[in-house]
């Protein structure tokens, strides 16, 4: 009789487990991936998991996301796409609204890589002067690099297409040179500043106009790491 008492109690307890798991709820997430300047949607690699140990988990590359969660527990998700700073975000069961969690995750567009035309360095013909009208550009530069220890920059020195093409690679160099001195004299160490030159061969306009021509005469900065 006690051992007939204990099957049942086993069977009973093999019951309630199976239907406590098929009666397990879930909750709906839903979300898209957006640019954070442009407002446009990024297409992204997407992981979640959920927390604390990773039991759960999916991957999936969209400009949206879609899952279950299983109701009172957090999840995490992790957003990595090309030019931009990976995000993290958490959904913690206190975020359901009726069954279902809806957001958007911004991804803001890393600096890394992107070519700056200083607009106001603008050399004159033949020249490698700095004109005192780019210091306040250049120094917003500066502080740039203070603020941002890691980050690496690239010089690329330019002249304007006339004239002897030895002379003016030679021009182009001395203009990356006087550029990365300039920040060097304002405290940024020269390992993080690169030079390359290239004399008049990347014109911005081929165009005969004084004005197209000046803009040639030009150094533009690239972020290397930021």
């Amino acid at each position: 009789m006690e051992k007939r008492s204990l099957f049942f109690l086993v069977l009973l307890g093999l019951i309630a487990n199976t239907y406590g798991q098929n009666t397990q709820t879930f909750v709906e997430v839903k979300g898209q991936i957006v640019d954070a300047e442009s407002g446009e949607s990024v297409k992204a690699n997407i992981f979640y998991e959920s927390l604390p140990y990773g039991n759960k988990v999916g991957v999936f590359n969209d400009t949206v996301f879609s899952f279950k969660m299983e109701e009172g527990v957090s999840y995490s998700i992790l957003v990595k796409a090309d030019g931009y700073i990976a995000g993290k975000k958490t959904f913690s069961p206190d975020m359901v609204v009726d069954g279902f969690i809806y957001d958007t995750i911004y991804l803001s567009p890393t600096l890394s890589g992107k070519l700056i035309r200083l607009e106001s360095l603008i050399f004159a013909r033949g020249n490698d002067h700095i004109p005192a009208s780019a210091h306040e550009e250049l120094d917003q530069y500066v502080e740039l690099m203070k603020e941002n220890p890691n980050m690496l920059i690239k010089l690329e020195g330019h002249t304007d297409y006339r004239g002897d093409a030895k002379k003016n690679m030679e021009l182009s160099e001395s203009r990356v040179k006087v550029t990365k001195d300039y920040f060097v004299n304002k405290g940024i160490d020269k390992k993080r500043i690169e030079t390359v030159a290239f004399g008049g061969t990347q014109p911005v306009k081929r165009s005969n106009d004084p004005e197209s021509i000046k803009l040639n005469r030009r150094v533009e900065l690239r972020i290397l790491q930021y």
